[in-house]
């Protein structure tokens, strides 16, 4: 953000200085005319090609975990070739009185916009977080060791409905008709008035007024063993974020609160997942901040087996195994909840009217 911000306002003004000059330097153009000219070309294809177009065609892209690395690197072919095609008119200007203004202009252009674009390159790159890509290896869940008898409920990123699947089997089934619309929306955990040995589930809808959500009752009773935010245990009466603010400490669930492994998100995508093994001094870390896509993470859950799972950007969860470092994507959906498996839950193989395809 803070590397897009000094390009976008001051970095324009010093990469047309130094295109201004090299053609001057190498075409013997008049050098006021022909830096001043080049400047005006930075801004120009910056603020146009680069925060304007380049934001619609990102959008365009059906970014998740498993492609976003590909599309990157697009996205870096495609850019480069945006600010020929920005800048070209600008270029061809200073040679408005060459007879060879032509030739002269495609050459001219093509130096300088590869030198300055190396150079660019260069200092996204020092600014970004690519280490998702760089550090961890992407698989596919079945290549994943997950842990036994846990489920998870999320709210689909289709339809807005709350599922429920099992670990390890992936099936998955809808349980309410919630119709969130809001990628703020999450699920959590409170403790059951009924019957305060288990816990009730409940959604959090974002309104006008983040002190005063809407909570949706989803299933009373559900579950006996659950993982509890660490908010949740620091507020009386406890109060639950929405997802944009559900960063921070990992909640623990079954065996993972006796595990050696601490876990945290930051708030920005570029400070991603940190754990810390306590007993070894181990560190992982990984993050995807780039000017082509930036995911935060979020909700979440250190799962029995030192398994991660968390929710990134605004539909995609995933699970991390720190000592692997594979990352796979498990389901399409947000604010995804989970608890431990008991006799009192209903089957989650039963009844499933919608079969899980691995993302």
């Amino acid at each position: 953000m803070w590397a897009g911000m000094l390009h976008l306002v001051f970095g324009n003004m010093f990469i047309g200085l130094l295109e201004g000059y090299l053609l001057t330097r190498f075409f013997g153009l008049l050098k006021r005319k022909t830096i001043g000219i080049i400047i005006l070309a930075n801004y120009f294809s910056a603020w146009l090609g680069g925060f304007f177009l380049r934001g619609a065609i990102v959008q365009a892209f059906p970014l998740d975990i498993n492609n976003a690395w590909f599309f990157f690197w697009v996205m870096v072919g495609l850019t480069y070739l945006m600010t020929l095609v920005f800048e070209f008119p600008f270029v061809a200007l200073t040679f408005r009185h060459d007879p060879e203004w032509l030739k002269n202009s495609i050459k001219g252009s093509l130096v300088v916009q590869t030198i300055s674009y190396l150079l660019l390159f260069g200092w996204y790159w020092l600014a970004s977080g690519t280490s998702l890509y760089t550090q961890m290896k992407i698989v596919k869940l079945s290549a994943m060791s997950l842990p036994e008898k846990v489920l998870i409920y999320f709210i689909g990123a289709d339809d807005g409905n709350v599922y429920k699947m099992n670990l390890p089997g992936l099936k998955k089934r809808k349980i309410f008709d919630l119709k969130s619309t809001n990628t703020n929306d999450r699920l959590f955990v409170r403790l059951s008035e009924e019957n305060n040995n288990r816990w009730d589930l409940i959604a959090r809808l974002a309104t006008g007024n983040r002190r005063n959500p809407e909570l949706v009752a989803i299933e009373k009773g559900f579950a006996a063993e659950t993982a509890i935010g660490w908010r949740t245990t620091f507020t009386d009466p406890a109060q639950e974020e929405d997802t944009w603010f559900n960063f921070g400490k990992a909640a623990r669930l079954g065996a993972a609160r006796g595990s050696q492994w601490e876990f945290w998100a930051g708030f920005w995508p570029i400070e991603g997942l940190h754990g810390t093994q306590t007993n070894t001094g181990k560190h992982v870390y990984f993050s995807f901040e780039t000017p082509f896509g930036a995911w935060f993470i979020r909700n979440v859950t250190l799962l029995p087996g030192d398994k991660v799972l968390f929710q990134m950007g605004q539909d995609q969860i995933c699970i991390f195994d720190p000592y692997a470092k594979k990352v796979a994507l498990v389901a399409r959906g947000r604010g995804p909840v989970a608890v431990m498996e008991d006799a009192a839950q209903n089957d989650v193989t039963k009844d499933v009217p919608c079969k899980f395809t691995e993302p």
